[in-house]
């Protein structure tokens, strides 16, 4: 008989676990890195297009290691990297008001887009949006429901290749 440590790792690899799908975009002509920067806050947006000193990591083929260049880029070309460093930090970027599946996709954009479960991204609005300023204490069955229907984020499963 499986004790119960056993029945929460069965139950932990059953939980599908959600991301945005990169290729969503290019199969539906979107711009991921469009739609990531309308979320970056107002001076984030004013910088756009600027350049910028960005350390990028690269490999060194002769030891293997990776290294840390420097690189000028237009600001705003790694969206995550942006809203990690700066927008998440604005009052404004999840509130109340916003609407759940715009709140989950925003999750997604401030953690790096690292698959995430249900339950995860439960936890992560409960950070956000605290239940004693709006009750909003979703199931993960409804969150899982909601990021399935969506046909405007590209959020979808994420699966392994096999």
């Amino acid at each position: 008989m499986p004790d119960e440590l056993e029945l929460t790792r069965v139950e932990e690899k059953e939980r599908p676990k959600f991301f945005i799908d990169m290729r969503w975009y290019d199969e539906h002509n979107r711009s991921f890195k469009v739609m990531a920067q309308a979320r970056f806050c107002s001076p984030c947006k004013e910088k756009i297009g600027t350049e910028t000193k960005e350390k990028v990591p690269t490999l060194n083929q002769q030891t293997g290691r990776v290294v840390y260049e420097t690189r000028i880029v237009p600001y705003g070309a790694n969206p995550f990297a942006v809203i990690r460093s700066c927008c998440l930090k604005s009052k404004g970027y999840i509130t109340t008001e916003t609407p759940v599946l715009e709140a989950i996709f925003r999750i997604f954009l401030a953690y790096s887009n690292q698959p995430a479960d249900a339950e995860t991204i439960r936890e992560k609005l409960a950070e956000w949006i605290p239940l004693s300023s709006k009750p909003h204490n979703y199931e993960p069955d409804f969150i899982e429901k909601i990021i399935r229907s969506d046909n405007y984020y590209g959020l979808r499963e994420f699966k392994l290749s096999e």
